[in-house]
């Protein structure tokens, strides 16, 4: 894929989830964490595996 990147914001559109809830998807149910930092940018790939996978409600 030619861009697998997707910024913080799109991420947000994407999940439909904004920055705290963003961090707690990541510290309880495996949310990938963000390539680079400032500006947070995220693998687009690994967050459309994490939704493809069941997201919040993956198996354990």
């Amino acid at each position: 894929m030619a861009n697998d990147f997707m910024t913080e914001k799109e991420v947000f559109e994407r999940i439909g989830k904004k920055r705290t809830a963003l961090w707690r998807l990541k510290k309880r149910h495996g949310f990938p964490a963000p390539v680079l930092t400032h500006p947070s940018v995220y693998s687009r790939s690994a967050v459309e595996k994490w939704i493809d996978e069941g997201g919040v409600n993956r198996g354990s």
